[in-house]
């Protein structure tokens, strides 16, 4: 097998292999957000987690930074706000603003929604050695950070 046929079929491996990794993680994902509440929508679990992350911002920021349409995040804001789990607040850079956050039960619901998600991560590699992890680490922070460099 010459070298050009053996790095095509380690490249097609490797897309299965992230394949099944997008596909596991998203699937933990819309287990989480109905965890954390199975009224709602998955997409809107992911706004409260960005917020729980990232911390307060404008409903703009929130679209730009989950590739959401504003509209589908203005409804979804709506609803999270009257769940309890989102509050608005004036801007105290620029008073005509508004700033999104969670409220305590959000951030409560959240973290007990996050527990089950990462218990289930922290198995998968449970068993692997300190050099194991530390070598997937590095491997996926090099993957991710590719077109930054």
């Amino acid at each position: 097998m010459d070298s050009n046929t053996k790095r095509t079929e380690l490249e097609l491996k490797l897309g299965e292999q992230l394949n099944a990794l997008i596909s596991a993680s998203h699937a933990l994902n819309v287990r989480t957000a109905t965890r954390f509440d199975s009224t709602l929508q998955p997409a809107a679990f992911l706004l409260v987690r960005w917020l729980f992350s990232f911390g307060p911002t404008s409903a703009t920021v929130l679209a730009e930074s989950t590739a959401m349409d504003r509209s589908s995040v203005s409804r979804l804001v709506n609803q999270l706000r009257g769940l309890g789990y989102v509050k608005s607040e004036v801007s105290p850079d620029d008073r005509r603003g508004v700033l999104l956050s969670l409220t305590e039960l959000g951030r409560q619901k959240t973290q007990d929604a996050l527990k089950e998600k990462e218990s289930l991560f922290y198995e998968r590699i449970s068993k692997w050695d300190d050099y194991q992890l530390e070598k997937f680490t590095e491997m996926l922070r090099d993957f991710n950070t590719y077109d930054r460099k």
